[in-house]
């Protein structure tokens, strides 16, 4: 009997958002690379360098459709390797990329993988992904991390 892909809404419910509230009243976390880093003005604000990658923004990224939309492609567009399925491989695979500041999906990182076959069918799902809207920070577009979990089911 052929094994179908098991995805469903309740799979991806665990999706992360990294940062998913807003932080009101305080400056916005940089990326803790060395490569981004804050900036202190004369006037002593804090303020992120424009090619920064924050970990939250006041305005976080935004799916066309919000989270349901997101989950509706993710679940749409996911293919299910053949040679994961005929090995019965299941499991989770947690990437990480960047919504740069006009909305595009970057920078897309394995967290924790599972088997080259399905790392490789989660980064295609995320990096089909249309644009976004983009973080904000002080009235500015800003490149802001997000962290989602993908799960792979047979049933």
């Amino acid at each position: 009997m052929k094994k179908e892909l098991l995805f469903t809404t309740t799979a991806v419910i665990g999706l992360w958002l990294t940062g998913c509230n807003a932080n009101t009243g305080e400056q916005a976390q940089t990326d803790s690379t060395p490569e981004t880093e804050v900036v202190t003005t004369p006037d002593s604000t804090a303020v992120a360098p424009t090619d920064s990658v924050l970990d939250i923004s006041e305005v976080m990224p935004e799916f066309p459709g919000g989270t349901k939309a997101l989950l509706d492609s993710i679940a749409t567009n996911l293919k299910y390797p053949q040679k994961a399925i005929d090995s019965q491989t299941e499991g989770r695979v947690i990437l990480q990329f960047v919504i740069d500041k006009e909305g595009h999906v970057t920078d897309i990182q394995i967290l924790r993988g599972v088997t080259p076959e399905l790392d490789r069918a989660a980064i295609d799902v995320v990096s089909s992904l249309p644009d976004w809207k983009p973080g904000m920070q002080d009235g500015e577009a800003v490149n802001v991390k997000y962290t989602l979990p993908i799960v792979f089911k047979l049933q």
